[in-house]
């Protein structure tokens, strides 16, 4: 988490030092800022979803482990019943 927010915050800081340096007129940089920040947040987006999604399998995949284990405990117990 430190990692992202450190990231963020550089980012944040070349891009402040970006437009406060601009050699463009400012609808240009305006323009220009909207078109790569809406491209970073769609890079943003792209890597939180796929990290979702890998958590997810992560969790299904123990949630998969776990009903197997639970299900065989289940069946040794009966069977350690009936003997």
């Amino acid at each position: 988490m430190r990692l992202i927010s450190g990231i963020v915050i550089g980012l944040l800081a070349g891009v402040a030092t970006g437009l406060l340096t601009a050699p463009d007129k400012g609808k240009k940089t305006r323009k220009k800022f909207n078109k790569d920040s809406n491209r970073f947040r769609k890079d943003v987006e792209k890597s939180i979803n796929k990290n979702i999604d890998s958590l997810l399998e992560t969790i299904n995949k123990g949630v998969d482990r776990s009903s197997k284990k639970s299900k065989k405990s289940i069946f040794n117990l009966k069977r350690t019943a009936k003997a």
